[in-house]
C-alpha cells in the first residue's frame, strides 16, 4: 500500500480523475444525435416542424418514421396526438415548436402563420395560392420520395426556399 504524505496530492488527483469524467461525459452526451420520431404520414405540419427542428432546434436531430397509429416508443414524438409538439385546437405543431423554444426570428413566425393557415385554418388555403402552393410542393415531395426520410429531406429543399424567399422581405 502506498502512503502519501500529502493530502492535497489526494485531493489533486481525485478532482482531475472527476473533471476527466464530467467533461467526457458532457462531450460525448453533445455529440449523441436525439431522436424525433412521427408517423410516416407526412403532411405540410410534420414537415415543416421537422425542418425547424432540424434548423432551429437541433441541427444534429435524426428522425424516425412509425406506421401511422403505432404508438411512438424512441425518442421525442412530434405531430401525433400524444406528442409534445402537436396540432391543438390553436396551435399548429410547428407553432408548439415555436412557442416551445421561444424562437424569435421573423420568418420563422412568417412560415409559422403559413402553416397555422393550413393546418388551423382548413378553409383558408382554398383562396390563398401562396398556401396552396406549398402545400401542392410539399405533397409532390413527399409522394415522389421511396421512403418518409426521403420525403422529409426533399421537403426540406422547398422550406429552404421559402426561408429564403422571405429574406427579401
Amino acid at each position: 500500500m502506498i502512503y502519501f504524505k500529502n493530502n492535497k496530492l489526494i485531493m489533486l488527483v481525485l478532482i482531475n480523475m472527476f473533471c476527466l469524467l464530467f467533461f467526457t461525459t458532457v462531450v460525448f452526451s453533445q455529440t449523441k444525435a436525439q431522436v424525433y420520431s412521427t408517423w410516416d404520414t407526412l403532411e405540410v405540419d410534420t414537415c415543416a416542424t421537422a425542418w425547424l427542428i432540424k434548423n432551429f432546434v437541433d441541427k444534429t436531430a435524426i428522425f424516425k418514421f412509425y406506421p401511422k397509429g403505432d404508438i411512438i416508443t424512441e425518442g421525442i414524438a412530434f405531430d401525433t396526438p400524444d406528442a409534445e409538439f402537436r396540432r391543438t385546437g390553436e396551435f399548429c405543431a410547428f407553432e408548439t415548436v415555436i412557442n416551445k423554444y421561444q424562437i424569435t426570428d421573423l420568418k420563422i413566425k412568417e412560415i409559422g402563420k403559413i402553416i397555422h393557415e393550413i393546418e388551423i385554418n382548413y378553409w383558408a388555403h382554398d383562396s390563398d395560392l401562396r398556401l396552396q402552393e406549398l402545400k401542392q410542393n410539399v405533397s409532390a415531395a413527399v409522394q415522389s420520395a421511396a421512403s418518409p426520410e426521403q420525403g422529409i429531406e426533399h421537403s426540406f429543399l422547398i422550406f429552404n426556399k421559402l426561408y429564403a424567399d422571405l429574406s427579401g422581405k
